[in-house]
């Protein structure tokens, strides 16, 4: 903790053991995608919170602040990223997991957060479907954590079908964007039912 507020403790989350899974874009989204030149190597289906969690229980906060801030910490790790209540968000917080306003402007051109988290969804729906053989369908983004630094990594709750005209499910997606054209699938999974 840098600064006090400790805000340097959400870029701690370790990821996981590395080896290459990206998925290229169509011609027409790379229009609304910047050019850049570096590369992600995210392993396919591994969550970065699996086998971790956050204990403050030998820690004692020095202020209200820092208790806040470990508030945050302990419902980031338990929703292991896709949710984050406003309430939780600490008032300092600089760097770290933010929610994503859905329907305000995110990125040029003229797109919204819904808009930009649907392509990076997607991404992740369609390496879902070619390696678990699945015809999972995208229907609508309900959410989305995202984490700014190099680039952007969204942890995606979304509503799909699982087969043609079958119940809508509740899914999340996890995707990484490091300024440059490719947008990285990390995961596709069901959302847990606790």
């Amino acid at each position: 903790m840098s600064d006090g507020a400790g805000t340097d403790l959400v870029d701690l989350v370790l990821p996981p053991a590395k080896r290459k899974a990206h998925e290229t874009l169509s011609p027409a989204e790379k229009d609304i995608e910047e050019k850049g030149s570096s590369e992600s190597d995210q392993v396919w289906g591994v969550d970065s919170f699996d086998g971790s969690g956050w204990d403050s229980s030998d820690e004692v906060p020095v202020d209200e602040e820092e208790l806040e801030f470990y508030r945050y910490l302990r419902h980031l790790y338990k929703s292991r990223g896709f949710l984050l209540d406003k309430e939780m968000m600490p008032k300092n917080l600089f760097q770290g997991f933010h929610r994503l306003s859905l329907d305000a402007f995110f990125k040029l051109p003229d797109l919204t957060g819904r808009d930009y988290m649907k392509v990076m969804a997607q991404v992740a729906v369609d390496k879902y479907n070619k390696t678990e053989n699945k015809t999972l369908t995208l229907d609508h983004i309900v959410r989305a954590v995202i984490r700014m630094s190099t680039g952007v990594k969204a942890y995606i709750t979304f509503m799909a079908r699982e087969s043609p005209g079958g119940e809508l499910v509740e899914y999340q997606a996890k995707t990484e964007k490091v300024w440059q054209e490719n947008i990285h699938a990390i995961l596709c999974r069901p959302a847990p039912k606790d």
